[in-house]
């Protein structure tokens, strides 16, 4: 059957579902879908248009230089292609919702015949590109996006990187078509995840320095603007290769993916404890399927790569129904109650970073060390063996099986896949709050004073992939694999697109997952041995299980910069972490108000003892995500509806409020003192609201948000009420309202008569 049949059903399809009508109006009726016959419609879509209305919502975007339904061998440049994949065009010429959609697969056949209609010659490609050792067969992750959301943001287009994020969950995956994608929430159970597919592609690329390449960042970053980028060396696509005889001229292709994924948690702990010889059955290394295996899904079509679900993200390990465990010696147990291979002289990313040792097994008994008052002091108390639990995360590689390409002289090179623990901010892009945090948008007063390292997305971070995996084919200098770059080459200054409506959808490129840190919430770093080894990405270098440094990440909100649960103010001072809340979470989210924290803890509350206030709030040693996880506890229901937009709003309302109590001192300082007893998200029609607006005569600007922070004592001056909650006297309350918006800040102490209006900048 030709292709452009494929394409027929496609459009007979959708044309009844309003998308007749809706290509008609935005091309003055120059374009109709609904043909009598294959070769009526490649006609159609082939044939210049003219003029194409890009006011209509959802085509504003649309590349300028499209003139036509396809352009063979450009998807950005298809104003068919750009209607059914672009997430902003999901109502008609009239405003009414579309009554049906593109499926993934529909889209696959559809950039299939985009590129089928300028296949190429194999040897001119290699000639025209340099030779052979400038082009490859290269796997690449690849999703359409709207223009604010490119590399450039010149126009709706393709972004891709060689390295594909999916995510583990409890519950099977959902294509959402409106926004022709995937979504992590479990609409029936607010405390599943539903786990997050990535897609690959194989194409032919050629190699460009960073000069001559589309490349993400946009703006000028550190990393963006190091000496050496511009000569650093990416993989840029430029023809889709796919099955038949129309991809490469006179060749008929056959193309299948291969997923290499590895879970080596539990072997790198016993490696780091002298077990000889190193065990590789399960648990200890755990292999492919195990991790994720490809879709079968018809309407996703090939190359989706969908982790396996578990009725739990965390298991406890069994071999052969009985415990695996491991010894645990007080000189591995570190101030996180968490177990630290890095102890045994391993360099560090060699190992899990945090291991979980709090549940003993005696005598065939399970005993959690979290019910001790002092935990670490019973962890330290003498030698035991714990409980290992396994998370089904991992790395590897995917790459591409192309009988005829083989022999030929053609480099294949593999994408990097990671499996990552589930994004508890899916709505909110690391990219975003990268770019965001190096501009102008943030107030001179409060700039370098937000964390202790600037947040980088994985789309910056310059290192290879996981060199030390199982025949695995990464090279040593191919620094650029979590590179997000564009087809084509860049033309001029960037033109940075206005703001666009936010899509909820997961995005399974690096620019929103988190760079490396120590050791990171989504992959990371390892050094292959040797005085000479060369630091690389590993899955393995995290906690074990995830949520072991999932707390430590959410905690440690000063200094971790990944767009994760800023969880300060539900443990108020954790061990590592005296610098306060930076990114509060409202008191919704994390369970002093309804039912859902995100992570199954309460947040503080006041209670009265003795005839006096006092704040109640959770142990920070004590609490136990894992147990957490087990339990299925979590819940992504309210922080998946945070934005980018939302997450800097909250950032910049609590440094005001915090520039006001510490009277427009260091903020870094100020937060080191106060703990965000409450936070609430507040409209304009709340009464307390008008009444501090009245009494201060003045009135904010834009989201505003309400805060209640207290003194927050040393750990040492905390009364121990039992081994999971501590309690201190509530001292110097006040109350604040406050805007990212508004340099003034209402404010009103405890005994107060009256609001005031204070400046929160100098």
């Amino acid at each position: 059957m030709a292709r452009i049949d494929d394409i027929k059903s496609v459009c007979d399809r959708l044309a009844p579902l309003g998308w007749r009508a809706l290509l008609q109006n935005v091309t003055r009726n120059r374009l109709d879908i609904a043909q009598s016959t294959p070769a009526a419609l490649q006609r159609e879509l082939t044939r210049n248009l003219g003029e194409i209305d890009r006011t209509l919502t959802g085509f504003e975007d649309f590349a300028a230089k499209g003139n036509k339904a396809i352009t063979p061998g450009q998807p950005s440049l298809s104003l068919l292609y750009h209607a059914l994949a672009s997430p902003l065009v999901t109502r008609d010429h009239e405003g009414r919702p579309l009554q049906g959609f593109a499926t993934p697969a529909e889209l696959d056949l559809l950039e299939n015949f985009i590129f089928s209609l300028a296949p190429v010659s194999l040897p001119k490609f290699i000639r025209d590109n340099g030779g052979a050792s400038q082009v490859a067969v290269a796997v690449f992750s690849c999703e359409y996006r709207p223009a604010s959301d490119t590399v450039d943001g010149r126009h709706a287009d393709l972004v891709f990187s060689r390295t594909g994020i999916a995510r583990v969950g409890t519950a099977r995956p959902r294509y959402h078509p409106d926004v022709r994608g995937f979504w992590p929430e479990d609409e029936d159970n607010p405390h599943g995840i539903r786990v997050l597919p990535a897609r690959f592609t194989a194409w032919l690329a050629v190699r460009r320095k960073g000069r001559d390449t589309r490349v993400s960042p946009i703006l000028e970053s550190s990393v963006g603007g190091a000496g050496d980028e511009a000569d650093r060396d990416l993989l840029v696509p430029v023809h889709k290769l796919f099955p038949g005889s129309d991809c490469i001229e006179g060749m008929d292709l056959g193309l299948s993916f291969g997923a290499h994924l590895f879970n080596l948690k539990i072997q790198r702990v016993h490696k780091a404890l002298g077990t000889d010889p190193l065990p590789e059955s399960f648990p200890y290394v755990i292999r492919d399927r195990e991790i994720a295996d490809w879709s079968a899904e018809p309407e996703l079509g090939p190359g989706w790569l969908v982790p396996a679900v578990r009725p739990s993200l965390v298991e406890a390990a069994m071999v052969d129904g009985k415990p695996l465990t491991f010894r645990v010696t007080p000189d591995f147990v570190d101030v996180f109650a968490a177990f630290e291979p890095s102890t045994a002289g391993v360099g560090r990313g060699s190992a899990p970073e945090y291991v979980h040792a709090r549940t003993q097994v005696k005598d065939g008994r399970f005993i959690d060390l979290n019910d001790n008052t002092d935990v670490v002091g019973a962890m330290k108390k003498e030698p035991y063996d714990a409980l290992h639990y396994v998370d089904f995360s991992g790395d590897g590689w995917v790459d591409a099986n192309i009988p005829a390409l083989a022999g030929r002289n053609i480099p294949f090179v593999a994408a990097y896949a990671l499996v990552c623990a589930p994004d508890f901010f899916p709505a909110c892009g690391q990219f975003e709050v990268s770019e965001w945090s190096r501009s102008k948008d943030i107030p001179a007063q409060f700039s370098g004073e937000l964390w202790s390292v600037s947040p980088t997305p994985l789309s910056e971070t310059r290192l290879p992939a996981n060199l030390q995996l199982e025949g695995n084919p990464f090279e040593a200098d191919d620094t650029t694999i979590t590179a997000v770059v564009g087809m084509g080459a860049p033309e001029g200054l960037p033109a940075v697109w206005p703001q666009q409506p936010d899509v909820l959808r997961a995005s399974s490129l690096p620019d929103d997952a988190a760079g490396v840190f120590a050791p990171g919430w989504d992959v990371g770093m390892d050094r292959q041995p040797g005085a000479d080894g060369v630091g690389h990405l590993a899955s393995y270098a995290l906690g074990s299980p995830f949520p072991e440094d999932a707390k430590l990440c959410a905690a440690l909100s000063t200094f971790w910069p990944a767009v994760a649960p800023d969880v300060f103010r539900t443990f108020a001072t954790p061990i590592g972490n005296t610098g306060g809340t930076v990114a509060p979470l409202t008191d919704e989210e994390i369970g002093q108000a309804g039912s859902l924290p995100w992570d199954g803890i309460t947040g503080p509350r006041v209670v009265s003892h003795n005839g006096e206030r006092h704040v109640e709030i959770a142990s920070f040693l004590n609490a136990d995500y894992v147990r957490q996880v087990m339990q299925n506890r979590l819940s992504i229901r309210l922080t998946a509806q945070i934005s980018a937009e939302d997450y800097q709003d909250r950032i910049l309302a609590v440094s005001r409020a915090y520039s006001v109590a510490g009277n427009l001192s260091d903020i870094s300082e100020t937060r080191r003192e106060w703990l965000v007893l409450s936070f609430r998200v507040i409209t304009s029609a709340d009464v307390e609201l008008q009444q501090a607006q009245s009494e201060a005569h003045t009135i904010l600007r834009g989201q505003i948000y309400r805060m209640e922070l207290c003194k927050s004592p040393a750990v040492a001056a905390r009364e121990k009420i039992s081994p999971y909650l501590d309690r201190f006297p509530l001292q110097d309350l006040r109350f604040f309202f406050a805007s990212p918006d508004s340099k003034a800040v209402l404010t009103k102490r405890e005994h107060d008569l009256r609001w005031a209006s204070a400046s929160s900048e100098r």
